[in-house]
């Protein structure tokens, strides 16, 4: 099954009508009043996958520690809830990491027939209240300390490890080891986790071969060793959990970050799980879908966190960072509208680009936030949305009348082009998509090139044979936005 068909299928499964039935009770909205400098901030949640990215200091942990508050536990797991004062411990260096009327509020998603369950927990004198009303569900949150490398904290199992005994072995699923393979690019023989003993003291010990030598996760890196002890986790627990993963993108390489984004959806698909995550890995961001992504950012001025949805807030906040006075940036969709909108505009207005960015975004709502944020700091900005997209006051839309993909693949004379240049016949190639999403990729494929070569080839042959007044309109309204500002 093709990616995108995967992240269809969960969007699917999340709908109001389906998602009892898929994931059980979830959380579907969250307010956060006076907790850690959040003075006020409501926080709708649309997938089943929600991943809080933001600098430093804009509330992402705060938010993330409180959802995994939620829940009761269920009346036959053996393992305790997370209560806010596991959190938000009061201390003599921080007497007060909240408000004396702080809350937080949680919305359930119940059965489709039942209206939404709002439950408020609050602080009444020093014990905070409201959680017997809380409905039941297994929650885990994975921070930092779920998996430390056991050479740094000098576990029994090294200091003592010449006098421990080792015990029975439970081997990992064909499920988990695979998932495990594929994430971090090990090809692994076999993996289970052994039971270490010393005198009263006893743990589990993950163990893996590969290559013919067996090791345990005494000698695992970092990275390793969480991946192998978090999917361990999500594929053990029962299905329909909640689970709060705090910057699990840590010590992985690039590629590992993207797998272990497409790991996630994969198993909230087949086990029902809600998800959420803080994160500052563009890999991971990339790789959910576009309404997973909430970006908390912090007003310099003010101090107010405000949530904007999708990547593109991310991508822009970083941007602002280094902007220069009359900055000027273009929002489109993905990677092949934007090689596509730079194409035309170097045909029909190349003076438009200069010293222009061009930021990308994932769907309407990302677009309408990145370009609430960048016109907010006063750069002069344009949004331009696929050809299939119905344009606005805000946006325009690239020529075509479909997605890029159909329009720039599809056109007789980007055929002609590939067959001459590359001796391919792109049309027969294309026979093999499942998604016109796929049609960059399979011709890459073909030709032993990388995407971005390809999507640039083609972009460049649609537009050479084009008469650049075909995109005078579109022209016209970058030009009126970036030049005169809105």
């Amino acid at each position: 099954m093709a990616y995108v068909d995967e992240l269809n299928r969960l969007a699917k499964k999340f709908l109001p009508a389906n998602r009892y039935q898929n994931f059980g009770t979830v959380v579907q909205h969250i307010e956060v009043h006076g907790f850690r400098g959040l003075v006020h901030l409501a926080l709708p949640v649309s997938s089943p996958i929600t991943a809080f990215s933001g600098l430093n200091g804009s509330g992402k942990s705060t938010v993330t520690q409180l959802a995994a508050c939620a829940f009761k536990k269920p009346s036959t797991a053996a393992r305790q809830r997370y209560y806010v004062k596991d959190f938000f411990p009061v201390s003599v260096a921080d007497p007060m990491p909240f408000t004396h009327d702080a809350s937080v509020v949680f919305e359930y998603g119940v059965e489709k027939t039942a209206e939404a369950q709002r439950v408020t927990v609050t602080r009444a004198s020093k014990e905070w209240g409201g959680y017997k009303r809380q409905p039941e569900k297994a929650c885990y949150y994975v921070g930092f300390t779920q998996f430390l490398p056991k050479i740094e904290r000098r576990d029994f199992s090294i200091y003592a490890g010449k006098f421990a005994t080792l015990g029975d072995s439970a081997p990992l699923g064909e499920t988990e080891r695979e998932c495990i393979s594929r994430i971090l690019g090990i090809s692994y023989e076999s993996m289970d986790f052994t039971d270490v003993r010393h005198r009263d003291r006893h743990a589990e010990l993950a163990t893996a071969t590969r290559s013919g030598a067996r090791y345990s996760e005494n000698h695992m890196g970092f990275g390793e060793g969480r991946v192998v002890h978090t999917v361990s986790l999500m594929e053990r627990s029962p299905a329909q959990s909640l689970f709060v993963l705090e910057e699990p993108e840590t010590a992985l390489h690039g590629d590992a970050q993207e797998k272990l984004a497409e790991y996630f959806v994969d198993v909230s698909n087949r086990r029902g799980h809600q998800i959420f995550l803080t994160t500052h890995s563009a890999s991971i961001l990339l790789r959910l879908p576009g309404l997973s992504n909430i970006y908390l950012r912090r007003d310099p001025s003010t101090g107010v966190v405000e949530p904007i949805p999708g990547l593109a807030a991310y991508q822009v906040d970083a941007y602002l960072r280094n902007a220069t006075p009359g900055a000027r940036a273009i929002c489109v969709e993905d990677e092949l509208a934007s090689v596509f909108l730079t194409s035309i505009l170097r045909r029909a207005d190349p003076h438009l680009l200069a010293g222009c960015r061009i930021v990308l975004t994932k769907g309407e709502s990302a677009m309408k936030g990145a370009l609430k944020v960048l016109r907010s700091a006063n750069v002069r900005v344009a949004g331009v949305r696929d050809g299939d997209m119905t344009a606005t006051t805000d946006t325009f839309i690239l020529p075509g009348g479909a997605p890029p993909e159909e329009v720039v693949f599809r056109d007789p004379a980007v055929a002609a082009d590939f067959s001459e240049n590359f001796n391919i016949d792109v049309a027969d190639v294309l026979t093999a998509a499942r998604d016109l999403h796929d049609y960059p990729t399979l011709v890459a494929t073909k030709l032993g090139l990388s995407e971005e070569y390809v999507n640039t080839q083609a972009c460049l042959a649609y537009v050479r044979n084009r008469d650049p007044a075909e995109f005078s309109s579109l022209v016209s309204f970058i030009r009126s936005n970036l030049v005169t500002g809105v």
